[in-house]
């Protein structure tokens, strides 16, 4: 298969990228500027530039005409104004517009939000009604709608993944998980507001690999939830790194003291329809995850 990947060398696309790779796809890959984080291999072509500047872009598509595109590019996170939103989403339409008229792509799978849901409470399903409260979620959903219709007009299949709380190696320094290392780390106290509140979090190969798998599955157009299934605290996850890294228990019960106990946000994603039809699991859990975690930045720590 020939797959172009927009963001390959974003926290989540480094993973997918690699992921198609080994499996022996042929991979077109775009990525705003050159940092040398992309792999050079005669398997892996690559585009640096703005998603903003098609015309340059075009000619590269219509060689390269892939038959899946993987569409991860988000510009400007942890910007979720409206401005950055709606570049974002006119971006996103222009792009497909031309992908869609004049290339041979046959699947397009989309990097989607949990948020998209507007929940704080329960489960969160697919057939659930979307809460659109945020620019951000706006522009993703809007983005989803136009091409439902978009694809079901050329007969392409649209898989669009919510994604739950990505965490692993390479995620950005101030995310909960990397913020809690550091502090705990350091055996000073993390500053958490609200430990009890509870969000599902997915280990960044399992979403990558769900991705990969996805390319060639023959699995309806629609949405898919992409998560671990369950929730967790955050005092549940200052435990997991304090005993990978002190093994004490100390940390977190003060960071359980300093906060407010009650517990404003709890939810995850209801994962099957994903694990039914992708024959997907997460089989890293998060205590394992947290230590593979730990490992990749500090391999002299973990026992």
């Amino acid at each position: 298969m020939k797959v172009f990947i927009t963001g390959a060398t974003g926290f989540v696309g480094k993973y997918i990228t690699r992921e198609v790779h080994m499996l022996g796809h042929e991979i077109l890959a775009s990525t705003l500027v050159n940092d040398n984080m992309g792999e050079t291999t005669k398997n892996i072509q690559w585009f640096y530039g703005d998603l903003a500047d098609l015309n340059s872009l075009k000619p590269v598509l219509m060689s390269f005409n892939p038959d899946v595109v993987i569409h991860l590019a988000w510009q400007g996170i942890p910007d979720y104004s409206e401005s950055i939103s709606r570049v974002n989403l006119i971006n996103s339409i222009n792009l497909f517009d031309f992908i869609l008229s004049s290339t041979n792509c046959r699947k397009i799978l989309v990097s989607g939000s949990c948020w998209e849901y507007g929940k704080k409470q329960g489960i969160c399903k697919e057939s659930d009604p979307v809460n659109i409260d945020t620019y951000f979620t706006w522009a993703k959903n809007s983005l989803n709608q136009y091409l439902q219709i978009k694809c079901a007009e050329r007969k392409i299949t649209l898989n669009w993944f919510r994604i739950f709380y990505v965490y692993g190696p390479g995620q950005r320094k101030d995310s909960l998980i990397p913020t809690l290392i550091k502090s705990i780390g350091a055996n000073e106290v993390p500053q958490i507001k609200t430990p009890l509140n509870k969000n599902d979090f997915i280990y960044v190969e399992n979403v990558a690999k769900t991705f990969a798998r996805a390319i060639n599955a023959d699995i309806p157009s629609g949405v898919y939830n992409l998560g671990s299934g369950y929730a967790t605290s955050v005092y549940d996850i200052c435990k997991i790194v304090e005993k990978r890294l002190l093994g004490t228990k100390t940390i977190s019960q003060r960071v359980l003291n300093n906060g407010k106990l009650d517990e404003t946000v709890n939810f995850w994603g209801d994962m099957e329809k994903t694990e039914k039809m992708l024959n997907m699991n997460c089989d890293t859990n998060l205590d394992a995850g947290i230590k593979q975690y730990i490992e990749s930045i500090q391999p002299k720590v973990v026992a």
